[in-house]
C-alpha cells in the first residue's frame, strides 16, 4: 500500500471515530451551558454540526502540513478535525467558552476510547506487568508515546530523567505549527483543549502519573518543558 494510501485511511478512520463521540457527546448536553430550558442538542443539530465539521475540514487541509510520519500525520489530523468541529459550533451559535469545553470533553471523550481498545490494552498490560516500579512504567510509556505520536521528526523534544522525573522539552510541535498558522483565537483554542489534556492524561496513562509545566508554546515561550512523574502516595491519600 502507498504512503498517500496510508495517509488517506489515517484520516478516514480519525474523522469515523471523531464522528461518533462528537454525536455521543452532543446527545448529552444542552445546547447552552447550565441552562436546558432552552433544551438539547437533537439530531437535526448534530447533523448540521457534523456537515458543516466536514465542510470546514476541506477549507482546513490547504493548512495542513503534510508528513510521512503516520503517527504525527494523525496526530496533526485530529488537531485539524478539533478546530473544524470548534468552527462548526460557533456557526451553530454556540457561545465560544461553551465550544471550547465541548471540544476539550471530546477529547478526553477520545482519549477514554483509545485506552479501552483492546490492542492498546493489551500493550499497558504487558508494559505494566514488565515494570518493577510505577516509574518503569511511566518510561515505557512515554518512550511509546514518542515513538508512535509525538516524537521526531513533526516535533523537536529532548529528553532526560533526573531523579525519577522525566524531563520533556519541546521547541516544536506539529498541532502548534498548524494552529499558530492562524489567529489568537485559534492557539486560545488549542492551548485552552489539547495543552491542558496533557495533565489528565498523565494520570490516565500511569496510576499516580502527573504532569507539570512552567512554559508552553502555545503561550508564546521558546519551549514546553513537561515534566512527567509518579506521585508518591501518602497514607493520607487512602484515607
Amino acid at each position: 500500500m502507498s504512503k498517500e494510501s496510508r495517509k488517506y485511511l489515517q484520516r478516514r478512520s480519525a474523522w469515523k471515530s471523531k464522528r461518533k463521540l462528537l454525536f455521543q457527546l452532543l446527545t448529552t448536553r444542552s445546547r447552552r451551558e447550565h441552562l436546558p430550558e432552552y433544551g438539547y442538542f437533537q439530531p437535526k443539530d448534530i447533523e448540521r454540526i457534523l456537515v458543516q465539521t466536514e465542510a470546514n475540514i476541506k477549507q482546513l487541509m490547504p493548512f495542513f502540513i503534510d508528513i510521512n510520519h503516520l503517527g504525527n500525520y494523525r496526530n496533526e489530523y485530529v488537531g485539524l478535525i478539533d478546530l473544524a468541529i470548534y468552527r462548526a459550533l460557533i456557526s451553530e451559535h454556540v457561545e465560544k467558552d461553551y465550544a471550547i469545553s465541548l471540544v476539550a470533553d471530546l477529547l478526553w471523550l477520545a482519549a477514554l476510547h483509545l485506552k479501552s481498545s483492546p490492542l492498546l490494552a493489551m500493550g499497558q498490560a504487558f508494559m505494566r506487568l514488565s515494570s518493577k516500579t510505577p516509574t518503569d512504567h511511566l518510561e515505557k510509556v512515554l518512550n511509546w508515546v514518542l515513538k508512535t505520536r509525538v516524537g521526531p521528526p513533526g516535533y523537536r523534544v529532548s529528553v532526560h530523567k533526573e531523579n525519577d522525573v522525566f524531563h520533556l522539552d519541546y521547541s516544536s510541535c506539529l498541532v502548534h505549527d498548524f494552529y499558530k498558522q492562524f489567529g489568537k483565537e485559534e492557539l486560545q483554542f488549542f492551548r485552552r483543549t489539547w495543552c491542558t489534556s496533557d495533565f489528565a492524561t498523565a494520570e490516565m496513562l500511569v496510576d499516580g502519573g502527573k504532569c507539570e509545566r512552567a512554559h508552553t508554546l502555545s503561550d508564546g515561550d521558546a519551549v514546553c518543558d513537561m515534566r512527567w512523574f509518579v506521585k508518591r502516595r501518602n497514607l493520607s491519600d487512602s484515607a
